[in-house]
């Protein structure tokens, strides 16, 4: 056989070969589509990526409940793509979705039950069953150094028409002060503007007086100020919590990240689970017109007015009676600040 004759054998051979692959993977693709279920797969993995470009695309905090029925198949989350499957990939269907620079997942759900999915101050999260708060604020992580050697400014206010401070805004106030100074050990740094019990060595407790009526005399020299309000609202569908700071001063920046590390962990606290909280915000006032009862020579120190719940309200009720846990929640806020 001449070269021209080995060269043509050759090539058809390499025809034949290529036609059995080519016909070997749309036997395969048809055997794969012809699973009923297929279809279905590529729905889901396709839904479910468009699902997570929303969570990117939409601005704020955001929970999506999947309704559509997964319990039977396996789903791959990773950077990129979803892929749906019964026993192992080859037998899948993925769809790319958009994502951003730098996301990563790698994430596996078996059977769930249900999925949600979740993207909270631009943290994507997804799984069978999420504990995350839509009320939660992203805080500045840059802002600020520790507060631990700072003296500290506790205020626990009074109640309109009173001459004594709300009991349980008093109690929630000394629980901060016995939170802060457990962990800090530093009882010198800590000031009231109202008349506090001197620290004792043989008591070891550091706390304000809450029947004396009277305001300190001790010069408010203190590096960071915490007031503490009720919050009142005739809606009693309402009951929210509100940071309030002063706009323009020199501190408005780290008084802005201290009011939200507050209310994060006040929002994360699983003790107020059972607590409806409708609402969190920062509220930037201007301190020469506010009718709010801000404490006096308020000017270039970190300061929040947290006002918490709504008396009017009975989750407000409740969420006020929770002392510890708020005094606790508090003084966490604190301690995160400037890690």
């Amino acid at each position: 056989m001449n070269k021209r004759g080995v060269v043509r054998s050759m090539f058809l051979a390499g025809e034949i070969v290529g036609a059995a692959i080519v016909a070997f993977l749309l036997i395969s693709s048809a055997v794969k589509w012809s699973d009923s279920e297929t279809p279905y797969k590529a729905y889901l993995a396709r839904d479910m990526a468009l699902v997570i470009d929303t969570l990117f695309s939409s601005p704020g905090n955001i929970i999506i409940n999947y309704t559509q029925n997964v319990s039977k198949y396996n789903i791959d989350f990773n950077e990129n793509s979803t892929t749906v499957y019964k026993k192992t990939q080859i037998d899948g269907m993925s769809y790319k979705f958009v994502g951003y620079k730098g996301f990563e997942m790698d994430l596996t759900l078996e059977n769930p039950a249900k999925i949600q999915f979740a993207k909270i101050n631009d943290e994507i999260s997804i799984g069978e069953s999420l504990e995350k708060n839509l009320n939660l604020l992203k805080c500045d992580e840059t802002t600020g150094e520790s507060l631990k050697d700072k003296k500290i400014l506790v205020d626990p206010g009074y109640e309109k028409d009173k001459i004594e401070p709300s009991g349980e805004i008093c109690g929630i106030a000394n629980s901060f002060i016995f939170k802060i100074t457990n962990a800090w050990i530093n009882y010198f740094n800590i000031l009231s503007t109202r008349n506090l019990h001197e620290y004792d060595g043989d008591e070891g407790i550091l706390s304000i007086n809450c029947n004396d009526p009277s305001e300190s005399d001790k010069p408010a020299d203190a590096g960071v100020v915490i007031s503490l309000r009720a919050g009142k609202n005739k809606d009693t569908t309402k009951n929210n919590i509100k940071a309030f700071i002063v706009s323009g001063s020199v501190k408005e920046k780290e008084s802005r990240k201290l009011a939200c590390l507050i209310i994060n962990s006040i929002l994360e606290n699983k003790a107020f689970d059972n607590t409806k909280i409708t609402g969190a915000s920062i509220v930037p006032v201007d301190v020469e017109v506010t009718d709010k009862d801000f404490p006096e020579k308020i000017k270039d120190e970190i300061f929040v007015m947290l006002e918490i719940g709504n008396t009017e309200s009975d989750d407000g009720k409740e969420l006020l009676k929770k002392i510890p846990e708020l005094g606790g929640s508090i003084s966490s806020g604190f301690i995160k600040y400037g890690k």
